[in-house]
């Protein structure tokens, strides 16, 4: 398996979050977790980020937030390994702390991140420590601290209380926020389990149209001067992209992928093009430009990478710059 990409913009929004090594307990102690609130709120500082919610959960935590500057790897490396430290120490012990590297999830504005700042906050009420009406009482979390007068500065709610009904970053829009959050438990498990499939899994949580928009504005390069981005590993999403544009260049359509041969010359052209880009699956290629079975394929793209020309025309206006 790839590792998850780290894909870094001025101004992106993200869900991470991780757990500890070997599903061990890290926040069960009242000052772990205070330790852990302490070292995010310096991270938040020291890097520039706006935390829009997290929650600590007894083995896991869960994150919301916003990067000024192009700087998740930078800041997230120093808050598990200056926390790991600490936590060692509390704990007399050594080694690693966390189970490997965090998930960081982008998410687009607006609605999507309000559900995911209603997932993080209510995290503890899916778990049965508290209720809807009493999470307040569960520390570990922004919930409470957003109802303090005097409060992280980092901590910034006004976004996704607007996007939960225009309401003000007042102790008031607060409370009004809280009664919402009594429709938006989800009791039924299938329906949990496919929330967590689409706010805590895949790289984006958002629109179709938005995750294109965003991988158009990467490849060329307009996330920001400060981006860092590698594109070869967004998989299906980047292929339905390249294959659009592939297609404008070769000066075909979608009815030509279903009217011609399935391993017609240019179709093996365009194919190999596509997955010299992204790791996407020969299944995709079989299901999404009809070149028929996955061992055809393979053995088709193969040939094509040991004796393909590419000075001919296919891939001369395939790789053209226009």
């Amino acid at each position: 398996m790839p590792r998850p990409l780290r894909i870094e913009y001025p101004g992106a929004v993200y869900h991470v979050m991780n757990r500890g090594n070997y599903r061990a307990e890290l926040f069960c102690q009242e000052t772990a977790g205070a330790s852990f609130e302490g070292t995010l709120f310096q991270a938040c500082s020291r890097f520039g980020w706006r935390l829009c919610a997290y929650v600590l959960m007894s083995n896991h935590y869960h994150l919301a937030l916003e990067t000024r500057d192009a700087n998740l790897v930078a800041g997230m490396q120093w808050l598990q390994s200056t926390f790991a430290n600490r936590f060692n120490r509390m704990v007399r012990d050594r080694g690693h702390v966390f189970q490997g590297r965090y998930k960081a999830l982008l998410i687009e504005a607006d609605s999507s991140l309000l559900r995911v700042v209603n997932y993080i906050h209510l995290n503890p009420v899916r778990a049965g420590l508290v209720t809807v009406e009493t999470l307040k009482d569960y520390p570990l979390s922004s919930f409470p601290k957003f109802f303090l007068r005097k409060r992280p500065a980092c901590l910034d709610n006004a976004d996704w209380l607007s996007a939960a009904g225009h309401l003000k970053p007042t102790v008031a829009g607060m409370r009004a926020y809280h009664r919402s959050l009594a429709v938006a438990v989800e009791g039924d498990i299938a329906k949990r389990d496919e929330l967590y499939r689409q706010l805590c899994r895949g790289w984006y949580i958002g629109t179709r149209d938005g995750k294109r928009a965003l991988l158009k504005d990467l490849e060329r390069g307009r996330a920001g001067r400060d981006a860092q981005i590698d594109l070869y590993g967004f998989g299906e999403d980047r292929a339905e992209l390249l294959l659009e544009k592939g297609l404008k260049r070769l000066r075909k359509t979608t009815e030509d992928l279903e009217r011609d041969r399935k391993l017609m010359p240019w179709k093996v052209v365009l194919a190999s093009w596509i997955k010299a880009q992204c790791g996407v699956s020969n299944r995709w290629f079989s299901e999404t430009m009809r070149m028929g079975t996955i061992y055809n394929i393979s053995r088709a793209l193969s040939e094509e990478r040991k004796h393909g020309n590419r000075k001919k025309g296919t891939w001369r206006a395939l790789i053209t710059t226009k």
